[in-house]
This record gives C-alpha cells, sequence and structure tokens, in this order.
C-alpha cells in the first residue's frame, strides 16, 4: 500500500494506493480555511493513522486514518501553537504523542480520551538535554541552536541536531549516540535496511538506520 499527502489551492487531500488490487482511492479532501502559507513535516504512522504536523498554523495537526480513509484536523498541545521544533511520536500503548522541543528540555505530551469522552493532552514527561547531549550553557544571547530533526517510529528514535552534529535519543531508555555528522541539518529521513546474516545457522537478520539529508541550515 502507498499512501499520498499533498495539497492543493489550499486544501489538503489525500489518496490511498493499493498494491493488491493495483488502483488508487478517490480523492479524500477536506476544508482547512487558513490565512497563511502552511507546509507540513514528514508524516508519523500510529496503530493505522497517519499524523502530519503543520507549521504556521497554530496548533493544527493533520490526521489520516488509513482504515477508514478518513482526512480530519486535529488540535494539538498549547506548547506547539506556531511552532516548528516538534515532533509527533507514537506514546506509550499506541496512543499519539508529541515532543516539543524547549532550549534544553524535551516536553513529551500524550493524547489521551477522558471519562467524557473528549480527547486531551496530557504532560507526561519533561526530558532533560544537557546531560544527554552535553548542550553548553546559555551565555546572554548566545545559546546552541538545537532542532528537532527526525523520528523512526519502528525503533522510537527522536534525532536532534546541533550547530555540527546529530544525535540519536531512544525515547524510552534515554540512550543516546551521536552520528558521525560534519554538518548541520534541517530533516533527516530515517528507514531501516536488512541483509541475511553470514551465519547460516543464524536466520535473525541484522537492522541498520540510516538517515538522508535534505536540507542544511545556513
Amino acid at each position: 500500500m502507498y499512501r499520498e499527502y499533498r495539497s492543493i489551492y489550499g486544501s489538503p487531500i489525500a489518496r490511498v494506493y493499493s498494491s493488491e488490487t493495483n488502483t488508487w482511492s478517490g480523492l479524500i479532501s477536506i476544508e482547512a480555511s487558513r490565512n497563511n502559507c502552511v507546509y507540513f513535516g514528514p508524516s508519523t504512522l500510529v496503530g493505522s493513522v497517519l499524523y502530519w504536523p503543520s507549521h504556521n498554523w497554530g496548533d493544527k495537526i493533520l490526521e489520516f486514518d488509513l482504515d477508514t480513509q478518513n482526512l480530519t484536523v486535529i488540535k494539538g498541545p498549547p506548547s506547539v501553537n506556531y511552532s516548528d521544533n516538534f515532533q509527533i511520536i507514537q506514546a506509550e500503548d499506541g496512543a499519539v504523542g508529541i515532543a516539543v522541543l524547549s532550549y534544553n528540555t524535551l516536553p513529551l505530551w500524550q493524547r489521551m480520551v477522558n471519562n467524557r469522552g473528549d480527547a486531551i493532552w496530557l504532560s507526561c514527561k519533561i526530558v532533560p538535554l544537557h546531560n544527554l547531549i552535553n548542550i553548553p550553557p546559555r551565555t546572554g544571547r548566545k545559546r546552541e541552536c538545537l532542532r528537532l530533526v527526525g523520528y523512526d517510529e519502528a525503533t522510537d528514535v527522536i534525532f536532534l541536531g546541533t550547530h555540527d552534529s546529530v544525535y540519536m535519543v531512544q525515547r524510552n531508555s534515554m540512550q543516546t549516540r551521536k552520528l558521525n555528522v560534519t554538518h548541520s541539518l534541517y530533516r533527516c529521513y530515517p528507514f531501516t535496511s536488512f541483509y541475511p546474516p553470514d551465519d547460516p545457522h543464524v536466520d535473525c537478520p541484522k537492522f541498520y538506520l540510516r538517515f538522508v539529508v535534505s536540507q542544511s541550515i545556513s
């Protein structure tokens, strides 16, 4: 199955391609009135639902259910209002979550349904980053340029970029790894690859994580 999202004349639309039937679904669209130019970041798959973070569109998040093929707009937590430094992640129990970068901390939010059936966002954790990736203290107006540059659903790894480095942060264990990158990144797109092991008696494939640079920070 292949899913596609695009925006024509300001209205988000989506369609789904099935490799089993070799057909495309019809166009699925919603009305989304707005006054500013909006762009959407890379999607995150949580269960059978795709989420796109929006930038310059307040706290709006685009949601597409692959089972019902329903395209909707939901509200994020207040901390993402007109922010471009947040990432949709997979939270506990398969729920959708959001990581919001706030200088040297990483607040984590989770979307829940209360006893009245209303969807709400709960702050579940605030992760201090200065001990994880050695962020230097803020001095006057100078501070380290830190960005959320990517996320991998399969390994639950968040990618953080500085002016000259990229760090992988595993959300559950909080283990970090500095990648061998010599320049800053705007966005990375992680994917996994595997190949049969050299030992014929071992039937478990080896998995590796790679990323693709799309744009550098000037």
